[in-house]
């Protein structure tokens, strides 16, 4: 996925900015006015099994795959359990406009 965030600067200033956070399907989502992007993060803490968070991470890319965004945005998965599908595209599509 090309707009993926892969710079250090972006990622820190994701995690250092305050945002207002929004909680959808387990998945907590920050913006943040920045060089265009996605950053999909799952705990490793959570989820022993690389497999486990590989499988998360894909889910999300599919859920956002042919939206371009506008800002910078981290993805971060809050579950507990590995889910079968989210349902965030909309609320990310409605942060584009």
């Amino acid at each position: 996925m090309k707009n993926t965030l892969k710079n250090k600067k972006d990622i820190d200033k994701l995690f250092t900015t305050p945002t207002k956070d929004r909680v959808i399907d387990n998945v907590l989502i920050k913006t943040v006015d920045g060089t265009p992007g996605f950053l999909f993060t799952v705990s490793s803490k959570k989820f022993k099994r690389a497999v486990d968070r590989n499988r998360i991470k894909r889910l999300m890319r599919d859920e956002v795959k042919g939206i371009i965004p506008t800002k910078s945005v981290a993805l971060i998965y809050i579950g507990d359990k590995v889910p079968t599908k989210t349902n965030f595209r909309k609320y990310l599509s409605d942060t584009k406009k």
